[in-house]
């Protein structure tokens, strides 16, 4: 009879102690669940870095220690403990630098996702284009201070004007790096009539060194819109704001270049009209401001462009459709020519298409 008490005794005991363990975790277990997982991005090159996160939730009704080990490709790529109250979450983070391309799995806990991992490439690719329909050139200038006149020059295939554009093969936070060969710039003469009365003017626009710029090949990263107000007597000349606070999507570029207008007048007179501009795919705009010339005094000249065709960032970029344009007056306020003042302001719009082979 006494065994049987104690027994009852002890049974009694366990009873109660099992009670205060799971009384101190708020009436039962730790119980993990792993959702939410956002890969960023999901297509990288090798040797970027990747940011893995996922949500952790502890449904139980104790707290616990989880170790969220990240897997990708089936391999451990890190891991960390946490600890969580009872129904509580948090977000785990892991950094991942993929060094082979391939389409990977990437998981933690239940939740997974996908890594599409391209090899970063070294080198350019050359792109020539032609320079086609809707193309244009417009000439505000004032001689001598008086009204303003505008001169429209109209280009198209047929008048064989082309660049190169070459586009890096390595893509960094989302950009290109592009470049334009001046010696791969094609431009024919044109004529400007009229500049003063009984003077034309036969113009060569010439590029006059490499320009070096920048595509972005993700959406929402740059802003490639130009506000710019030149002033006569100032230096620089021309001030440029960049940006409108919105970004623009992919295939966006800006192109800072050094421009010529090499001219020749019908009365012997030669020289150059020195355009230091960028041109965008975006918006761009300048006003004149020049307190001692009233006519051309808040002239207005604006273009917008278009963005070349989204790559992607993968495979051979091998040439999309865009639209090129730059306005502002460079250096070109307070020109002499035949010993009068003349003060020039450019709009330069160019439709650019792959040429063929």
């Amino acid at each position: 009879m006494r065994m049987k008490r104690i027994s009852l005794l002890a049974l009694a005991l366990v009873f109660i102690a099992s009670l205060a363990v799971v009384g101190c975790g708020g009436g039962g277990s730790a119980e993990f669940t792993v959702t939410n997982l956002v890969i960023d991005p999901t297509n990288a090159y090798t040797g970027d870095e990747v940011e893995v996160s996922a949500t952790v939730t502890n449904s139980g009704g104790a707290s616990g220690n989880y170790t969220a080990t990240l897997i990708v490709g089936g391999a451990a790529a890190g891991s960390q403990t946490i600890e969580l109250a009872a129904a509580a979450s948090t977000t785990v983070h892991f950094d991942y630098t993929p060094t082979t391309p391939g389409t990977l799995t990437v998981a933690i806990g239940e939740a997974s996702g996908t890594l599409t991992v391209l090899e970063q490439l070294e080198g350019y690719w050359d792109v020539r284009y032609k320079v086609v329909e809707g193309s244009y050139i417009v000439l505000n200038y004032s001689p001598g201070g008086i009204t303003p006149m505008k001169k429209t020059m109209n280009f198209n295939e047929s008048t064989g004007a082309s660049c190169m554009i070459r586009f890096s093969k390595q893509v960094v936070d989302g950009t290109r790096e592009v470049l334009m060969p001046a010696s791969e710039w094609v431009f024919p003469e044109f004529t400007v009539d009229n500049i003063m009365t009984g003077i034309d003017m036969d113009l060569i626009l010439d590029l006059l060194e490499d320009a070096t710029g920048t595509l972005y090949v993700e959406d929402g990263i740059g802003d490639v819109d130009l506000s710019s107000q030149s002033t006569s007597g100032q230096s620089p000349i021309q001030v440029d704001t960049f940006g409108d606070g919105t970004n623009d999507p992919a295939g966006s570029m800006l192109l800072p270049v050094v421009l010529s207008g090499i001219f020749d007048t019908s009365v012997g007179q030669e020289g150059d009209l020195p355009f230091g501009l960028i041109f965008t795919t975006g918006h761009s705009d300048n006003t004149v401001h020049i307190s001692l010339n009233k006519k051309f005094d808040g002239s207005t000249i604006e273009s917008n462009g278009a963005p070349f065709t989204e790559d992607g960032g993968v495979a051979d970029y091998t040439g999309t459709p865009g639209t090129i344009v730059t306005t502002g007056t460079g250096d070109c306020l307070g020109i002499k020519l035949v010993g009068v003042r003349i003060d020039f302001q450019t709009d330069i719009h160019l439709v650019l298409e792959p040429a063929s082979d």
